[in-house]
């Protein structure tokens, strides 16, 4: 079942289905984050500090002013320009900001996606910002070759998307099929209160794409239902719990027009 709230180019556009957003980085969110980093940033162990703005109301947005949303208040995404470095981050509210803690070495432009639903009228929301991490490791090159990448591992865990063509603005139902390189069975557990969580991004990181695939009855499978707003490829982090440990493997697929 979708919901789909549409908005004009100047304005956010958000659509959610089975519990997928996505939203586009050019417009301009309902709510917006206001870092005290910004611009160039140290490498090395950050504590991520900022206020969102709901600019509907006026308001600077507490923990009180968020439901809670997969067993959280705030959902962060940061990844570099290079689609090589991922996090999934929980902020929290001390006094009257957000902060997060990062540890990040490998230099380049890096993107900050925060995701929530507002308790006032129930709205979810996608906001971005970004900043350039120095002083680290080499940055990873650009520009970045993805291609149409199905399978890939993190230690002995290995996710293997099915091959179904997969076209912009059309609903896609792929699978994803959990399997184990060390001869065990994978033991598929939910994390966040859903089977797994699917981050995809464009190539330039100005969309972002958040699914939780379903489970249909199929043991050590699951499916997702979602829709890529445009061609091109797109990064994937799937991530999920496997025998209680977190796995986070990067995939790529191409969209056809």
């Amino acid at each position: 079942m979708m919901n789909t709230q549409q908005i004009g180019k100047s304005l956010l556009g958000l659509v959610l289905c089975s519990g997928a957003a996505f939203a586009h980085g050019d417009g301009e969110s309902r709510v917006a984050i206001e870092a005290e980093l910004q611009g160039r940033v140290n490498a090395g162990s950050l504590s991520y500090v900022f206020e969102m703005v709901d600019t509907k109301l006026s308001k600077v947005v507490a923990e009180a002013d968020l439901d809670v949303v997969h067993e959280k208040k705030l959902h962060m995404f940061v990844f570099d320009a290079a689609l090589k470095e991922f996090h999934h981050i929980h902020p929290e509210f001390k006094g009257n900001k957000w902060i997060v803690p990062m540890e990040l070495s490998v230099n380049g432009k890096y993107w900050v996606w925060a995701q929530g639903q507002l308790t006032a009228d129930s709205e979810e929301f996608t906001t971005s910002a970004n900043f350039e991490l120095i002083g680290g490791t080499n940055a990873n090159p650009l520009p970045t070759q993805l291609g149409d990448v199905r399978t890939n591992k993190d230690g002995e865990s290995i996710v293997t998307m099915s091959n179904t063509k997969i076209r912009a603005g059309r609903m896609a139902m792929p699978l994803l099929n959990f399997s184990r390189s060390d001869g065990q069975k994978p033991l598929v557990t939910p994390w966040l209160g859903a089977p797994a969580h699917v981050a995809a991004v464009t190539m330039d990181g100005d969309t972002l794409i958040h699914v939780h695939p379903m489970d249909h009855g199929v043991p050590n499978q699951l499916m997702l239902h979602l829709a890529f707003p445009t061609a091109g490829d797109y990064r994937l982090w799937v991530q999920y719990m496997d025998h209680d440990v977190l796995r986070t493997v990067p995939l790529s697929v191409t969209v056809l027009p």
